[in-house]
């Protein structure tokens, strides 16, 4: 199985923190910062889950998030990460925080 890098950018908004892929249009939320990295991978993992159950490769299918998003990205301040992260077929997560939507 390939390795998939997945990047993501994380925000507050409403008083929950959102997290949206990039390259695949996956989206979590979690109640605080600290929640960001693992609410992520649970999603990213369900998808590729639900991805392989149907036949297809990981996340195959699964478009990009609208280009707002990785502007956001692009501009973010800083990254987040869990200490442990579970087993998945990707060969990194980048997920970074922005300030302002």
């Amino acid at each position: 199985m390939e390795s998939i890098i997945v990047r993501a950018v994380a925000f507050e908004e409403g008083g929950v923190w959102v997290v949206q892929g990039i390259e695949y249009d996956v989206c979590a939320h979690a109640k605080d910062p600290a929640g960001v990295p693992s609410a992520f991978h649970r999603a990213v993992a369900e998808n590729i889950f639900i991805t392989q159950h149907l036949g297809r490769n990981p996340l195959q299918g699964i478009k990009p998030a609208p280009p707002r998003f990785r502007e956001m990205f692009e501009r973010a301040a800083a990254r987040v990460s869990a200490l442990n992260e579970p087993e998945l077929p990707m060969a990194a997560m980048d997920i970074r925080l922005v300030e302002h939507v």
